[in-house]
């Protein structure tokens, strides 16, 4: 903790003209961006912080409101403030999950729940515009940033465009483009649920939690359909940016 005072100390002073408040807020945000902070981290008291700075506690917590209103950060009374996860994603872009996070200098892993080919439910093959009893190629997989669990997710997909589902281990969008298959089309449904005690676990977070629900459909440049894909997005770490 001593060390990153003094780091702050260092930046503080280079920071650009503004309220003293505003030059601190950006301070720590650069900080937890660049990764001198990391999720998890406690920030020093702001105490600590006001007598390095030498600037006032108000000042002090004025920065905090503004880190905290960004999401950036969380204040629990007795306990401290720490480096809050935050991810934000666009619905628009056609870059996937994994480049996108990538983008933001994120570490993106998968925990891997089940790669199989199976008999499409009913439903699943009316979405895919298969034939009923058809059978699809079933993934579900946790989605992890920087070591810790964010989403879980379950696709869809027509076995011609994933006939071997254990060779997938990182993007799927990644790996179709290495084969020529290019998603031009994306359809998205939203739902906000509560989080049941399975996928709570999953999540690590707590039973009821609200979710973000994302039920997505992809098409090829011939209209074809990719992927049936939902996701359970966790409510306090994503920030969705939709651009019409």
């Amino acid at each position: 903790m001593s060390e990153f005072v003094t780091w702050l100390r260092q930046q503080f002073l280079l920071a650009a003209a503004a309220p003293r408040y505003i030059q601190l807020a950006t301070t720590i945000e650069t900080a937890i961006k660049q990764h001198v902070l990391a999720v998890d981290d406690f920030l020093p008291p702001e105490r600590l912080i006001a007598e390095a700075l030498d600037v006032s506690r108000v000042t002090v917590s004025k920065a905090m409101k503004l880190l905290e209103e960004k999401a950036l950060i969380s204040r629990q009374q007795g306990v401290g403030t720490r480096v809050a996860m935050h991810i934000g994603y666009s619905l628009n872009q056609d870059h996937g999950f994994t480049a996108q996070m990538r983008r933001n200098g994120s570490s993106v892993s998968n925990q891997w729940l089940l790669r199989t080919r199976m008999t499409a439910p009913d439903e699943v093959a009316r979405a895919l515009e298969m034939a009923n009893h058809s059978e699809v190629v079933k993934l579900r997989r946790l989605r992890l940033v920087d070591g810790n669990p964010v989403s879980l997710e379950t696709t869809y997909i027509p076995p011609h465009f994933l006939p071997d589902p254990e060779a997938l281990e990182h993007s799927l969008y990644a790996l179709w483009q290495s084969r020529g298959i290019v998603p031009e089309g994306r359809h998205f449904r939203l739902k906000a649920i509560a989080s049941t005690d399975e996928i709570a676990d999953l999540l690590n977070v707590h039973s009821g939690m609200p979710l973000l629900r994302i039920v997505q459909t992809s098409r090829n440049g011939q209209g074809e359909v990719l992927e049936l894909s939902e996701t359970l997005c966790r409510s306090d770490v994503y920030e969705f940016e939709v651009n019409s």
